[in-house]
């Protein structure tokens, strides 16, 4: 969960240079957005916005009583962002398989199905794609991720064409799906270029009930590496639209070998997604490409130490058998 401030409208006799005239009773005006997540910022903004440091005197009793209304916004908030549903989305389909626990329905268009149909720069049938979506979206109302990664945003001399593209399968999308669903492309935010993140805005307006799914998969053992990769995605996410929910794709077999990576590393993996308040939550992946999963590679599947420990660690997450103690955001039975 993020947390976006906005700025507080002052009356139109007050001057900004006059600190005195600056009431700390104000502050409860202080409006946060319903939708909004980030609260990185939030003492430096109420300074920039409410009171100016370059306009207080450091000896004045205002700046004492900031800085303790500064800590005492952020720790009230830190909490809040903590408490607000925090979704695991079941996205796989190894056989005789399911996560479980907790975790949410999710709908995804894979790249094998989309790749096909757009590559080059061309734009399928509308009766065609409706009937994909109508195929793939087996859980009405939950968020739908499109995975067409032949139109990334990579280049400035497809560009234009590419969000032609998709604004027009996601208003197509959009036409045959409940109303205000969810709909959002995997690993696009990590493959815009920064130059083409107006497009990336314009293609959120075209469908304003957006959520960003960037990939957050493995190629190595070293989890540094793996969190240096989502710290720089997020940075990216926020650039564009920082008031959106953001579900990062896990998969816990390597990028590239495909086989199954230590249960530790995902666990820690896990662990570093529930703690960092830029996300809301994240999608496991898995098993439903044969070519990155195999027969062989099915069989043993569910064996995989992965599964317990991910069931183990959503039963800890949302405190399922402690009366729903956990975070909040388990798809529950009520």
């Amino acid at each position: 969960m993020k947390l976006r401030l906005r700025r507080v409208a002052t009356s139109a006799g007050d001057d900004a240079t006059r600190p005195a005239d600056v009431a700390i009773d104000r502050l409860p005006s202080l409006r946060i957005s319903p939708g909004a997540r980030s609260v990185r910022s939030i003492s430096t903004t109420v300074f920039r916005h409410e009171f100016d440091p370059r306009c207080i005197s450091p000896s004045s009793p205002i700046n004492k009583n900031l800085a303790m209304l500064g800590k005492l916004i952020t720790t009230c908030l830190v909490g809040s962002a903590l408490a607000s549903p925090f979704r695991v989305f079941d996205n796989t389909a190894y056989t005789n398989t399911s996560i479980g626990y907790g975790t949410t329905n999710i709908n995804w268009i894979p790249a094998y199905v989309c790749n096909p149909l757009t590559k080059g720069g061309l734009l399928p049938a509308e009766e065609t794609w409706k009937e994909i979506v109508l195929q793939w979206n087996v859980y009405p109302g939950y968020p739908l991720v499109l995975d067409c990664e032949a139109i990334y945003l990579t280049s400035t001399s497809t560009a234009d064409r590419y969000l032609e593209i998709m604004s027009t399968l996601q208003t197509w999308a959009a036409q045959v799906v409940p109303a205000d669903q969810i709909i959002g492309w995997y690993g696009l935010s990590g493959n815009t270029l920064s130059s083409l993140y107006g497009h990336y805005r314009t293609l959120i307006a075209n469908h304003s009930n957006h959520a960003f799914f960037p990939s957050a998969y493995t190629f190595t053992s070293s989890f540094s590496t793996w969190n240096a990769s989502i710290v720089s995605v997020l940075a990216k996410i926020k650039q564009i639209d920082d008031t959106l929910p953001v579900w990062p794709y896990m998969w816990p077999q390597y990028h590239g070998n495909y086989s199954f990576y230590p249960v530790e590393l995902w666990e820690e993996q896990l662990d570093a997604l529930a703690g960092n308040t830029d996300v809301d939550g994240f999608v496991i992946w898995g098993g439903k490409n044969h070519a990155v999963c195999d027969d062989d590679c099915q069989a043993v599947a569910g064996q995989q130490p992965w599964l317990k420990a991910t069931r183990s660690w959503l039963v800890e997450l949302y405190g399922l058998y402690s009366g729903g103690s956990g975070r909040d955001g388990a798809q529950v039975f009520a």
